[in-house]
């Protein structure tokens, strides 16, 4: 498996858990991780399962390059000659053992796009009698920032909600679905960038009366910030600078867009700015609450 989408990730070894009865699931599942060893994990996978069944065996790979020369002359000596009962699954999101692609059927569990997750949505919630206005669909695929594994959530508990009429609508999603906190960073970027202090206030007080973390909020103001500096600076494309920060190229497009709002001297004085304010509560000097506050007031002002 390759890619960093946990709900398609649980979706894949759910299905390969479905192989192997519940009596037997004990000793035909097995999971290892990163510091396991690869000689442990492919004795574990050359051993035939109990009672002829499959054997499915989890195995996530090290999120670096670290791996010896030997452990992976040692996979690759394994993959090249299967144990026939025994499905031998990598969950390799960083591409570290690519060197076993030519014997392997690759999985691709990368974040999905919104076309794909609207017509997810459309589909899950028909299996179960209901349908979906357009805008609801929009408005929850936005307020969920794409992650499917939340979006599993809220379908349940807009299929309660909505169970008399069997639609949603967009206010039902308002009613029942509280804005990701990114993406709310993202409206209050925006509001500052027009300048728009009413807004600001607003979404700032939202954020913080629901309990998020002050540190949390200041870390994603940040990188939201350092996104616009190299979506005005950097000659990278939308996909590229996407994979160089490791978010959906949705928000490049974002920040690219937010980035006419400000000169590149306004954005340096803001990154100084949070920089110091994250410095100054990691040191000690003060509360992580009043270096958001210091921030927030100085956005307020520049």
């Amino acid at each position: 498996m390759r890619g960093g989408d946990a709900y398609l990730k649980d979706g894949v070894i759910s299905k390969l858990k479905s192989l192997v009865p519940d009596e037997s699931l004990a000793v035909n599942y097995l999971r290892f991780e990163e510091d396991a060893k690869v000689s442990d994990i492919t004795a574990a996978a050359g051993t035939f399962s109990f009672f002829e069944e499959k054997k499915i065996i989890l195995y996530a790979a090290p999120q670096n390059a670290k791996m010896s020369e030997s452990d992976k002359s040692v996979l690759a000596e394994y993959c090249k000659n299967p144990c026939e009962t025994t499905v031998l699954v990598i969950d390799d999101d960083g591409g570290f053992v690519k060197f076993l692609d030519k014997y392997a059927e690759k999985l691709d569990c990368s974040p999905p796009d919104n076309a794909f997750i609207s017509r997810w949505l459309k589909n899950s919630l028909a299996k179960s009698g209901f349908s979906i206005d357009n805008s609801a669909v929009e408005t929850l695929v936005r307020f969920c920032n794409c992650d499917m594994m939340r979006l599993d959530t809220e379908v349940k508990k807009l299929t309660a909600y909505a169970a008399a009429q069997k639609n949603v609508t967009a206010a039902d999603v308002s009613a029942c679905v509280a804005p990701d906190a990114e993406l709310q960073v993202y409206e209050l970027t925006n509001c500052l960038s027009k300048r728009d202090n009413k807004k600001s206030v607003e979404i700032y007080n939202i954020l913080v009366g629901r309990g998020e973390s002050p540190a949390m909020l200041l870390s994603m103001m940040t990188s939201q910030f350092r996104r616009i500096m190299y979506a005005l600076l950097s000659p990278l494309g939308d996909s590229e600078l996407a994979a160089l920060f490791k978010v959906k190229e949705y928000s490049i497009v974002v920040a690219r867009r937010m980035s006419a709002n400000f000169s590149k001297l306004k954005l340096k004085r803001i990154l100084d700015n949070l920089t110091l304010s994250e410095y100054l509560f990691k040191s000690g000097v003060i509360s992580d609450r009043a270096a958001l506050e210091l921030s927030f007031a100085y956005l307020l002002t520049i």
